[in-house]
């Protein structure tokens, strides 16, 4: 009988632990709304980000590193594109419209530019829209594959 006892007990303390890993394993993280992407936006490189909730953006102090994630392409980024498309000078900032939106892998802000420094074709761009480790939503640049880690990280100032 105290055989018995013993294991009903450990099988109810084995089932307790079981659906607290289980629970604790399945709490997500709350979705990203596009509410929460409006706002002003520091970068650690000095890029200034403000989205408006009326669909415009305003990018001042643009860095290198953003720079290069709108273009997509590092190695001409500070030779030949610049002087083609910027008169040799990379620009300070932008503005233009911005959409929200899922794709199979996480929210996005994209950004199209209708002015970039003198360009008169200036490039879109696409910030990846996450949570950081501390439940913070974040705005991640990537200039190639994401494994290996964010170029710009834009968090609310």
């Amino acid at each position: 009988m105290a055989i018995g006892k013993i294991s009903a007990s450990l099988m109810s303390v084995v089932g307790l632990a079981m659906g607290a890993l289980l629970g604790a394993c399945s709490q997500a993280s709350p979705p990203i709304l596009a509410e929460e992407v409006t706002g002003e936006w520091c970068s650690g490189g000095g890029d200034l980000l403000t989205v408006e909730a009326g669909g415009r953006f305003d990018l001042v102090r643009l860095s290198h590193d953003f720079f290069a994630i709108l273009h997509e392409d590092d190695e001409f980024v500070d030779g030949y594109l610049l002087d083609r498309d910027y008169g040799g000078v990379q620009p300070a900032g932008g503005n233009g419209s911005w959409t929200f939106g899922e794709t199979a892998t996480s929210p996005r802000v994209r950004l199209e530019f209708d002015k970039l420094g003198s360009s008169v074709n200036p490039p879109s761009g696409e910030l990846i829209v996450r949570r950081t480790d501390e439940g913070e939503v974040g705005l991640f640049g990537y200039e190639s594959d994401p494994d290996e880690g964010y170029t710009v990280r834009f968090l609310k100032c």
